[in-house]
């Protein structure tokens, strides 16, 4: 019985250690996005830290700049930082529009500032980067049937010179 219960612990291990999230030992900084609709940031690495605001967008881009244990120090859009759970965290990418002076940003057809424009998108509209190169990400608008190319400038989840 003893063997039985130690064999289904060793197994039950196993299996949560292989779940362990896959952006762990990630290079800092890099992006990622909240798991939960509600998420609380803290001011430190820990429960008993107060919670400085409460993010209410799942699925908002986070650039991740530091680790404490299970603890990962984020940075928003606006540039401020506290610290989340790491299981509050997913790899999934995504990125929200940077606007300039409020102008809203062109959706294009095709990679170039020339091409067709299919929509004007407002700051903070929530995209997924399917793939990035030459200064374009090639995008699918959140919750809307569009996709298109918008200037990697114009994007908080991506970095300037990442390609993918």
């Amino acid at each position: 019985m003893r063997k039985g219960v130690a064999k289904a612990l060793f197994v039950l291990a196993a299996l949560f250690l292989s779940q362990a999230p896959a952006f762990a030992e990630r290079a800092l900084p890099y992006f990622a996005t909240l798991r939960n609709a509600v998420t609380n940031v803290r001011v430190g690495p820990g429960v008993a830290y107060r919670v400085s605001w409460v993010f209410h967008q799942r699925g908002w881009p986070v650039e991740v700049v530091n680790r404490y244990g299970n603890w990962r120090r984020i940075r928003d859009n606006t540039g401020d930082v506290g610290w989340v759970h790491s299981a509050l965290l997913t790899v999934r990418r995504a990125a929200a529009i940077r606007t300039r002076d409020n102008q809203n940003v062109a959706l294009r057809a095709a990679p170039e500032a020339e091409a067709a424009i299919r929509a004007y998108l407002a700051a903070n509209v929530l995209v997924r980067p399917t793939s990035c190169a030459g200064g374009w990400c090639a995008v699918e608008v959140t919750g809307h049937d569009l996709d298109g190319f918008v200037q990697q400038t114009r994007l908080w989840g991506v970095y300037p010179d990442e390609n993918f």
